[in-house]
């Protein structure tokens, strides 16, 4: 749950730049995509954890993006798509600074290979850590900006 949330903070900021609030919707269900496909794969469909590796991958994630994006309307299903994707994506960003002792979690060139990459610059039980930050960061990304059109506001007389 804290890898989420830390997941979940890391497209706040970002995604406050689109404009639609649906699309911000859509991008942080993609940036948690990956892991609710590898947790699913794993626990609900009983697949071996080899099997769920793809769900780590750019390409191996393009099939998933795809098939969420299918449920939305066909005149959104483009943008679902794109915000799907580009929320998996930062996900992938995120987890390539963990450290799994050298072993790595993304396997950035599956299909073509399974060797994985990592950063190693935390470990995974960090993130529950992180969560306080990043949920204060989202609080601040959020306060911020009123706090700020308070300040400029004329005062009233």
């Amino acid at each position: 749950m804290a890898d989420l949330l830390v997941h979940f903070a890391t497209a706040y900021v970002p995604a406050r730049g689109l404009r639609d609030a649906r699309l911000r919707a859509i991008l942080y269900v993609g940036v948690c995509l990956p892991d609710l496909a590898y947790k699913g794969l794993l626990y609900l469909g009983g697949a071996s954890t080899w099997a769920c590796e793809p769900t780590h991958s750019p390409l191996g994630m393009i099939p998933v993006c795809y098939a969420a994006a299918m449920l939305f309307e066909e005149a959104w299903r483009a943008r679902a798509f794109g915000a799907l994707y580009g929320g998996t994506l930062l996900h992938l960003l995120v987890d390539l600074g963990k450290s799994y002792l050298g072993a790595g979690v993304i396997p950035w060139s599956f299909p073509f290979t399974l060797a994985r990459a990592e950063l190693a610059l935390y470990w995974p039980e960090d993130t529950l850590w992180l969560t306080a930050p990043a949920l204060g960061a989202v609080l601040l990304a959020e306060a911020a900006p009123r706090l700020i059109r308070r300040a400029a506001r004329p005062p009233e007389t």
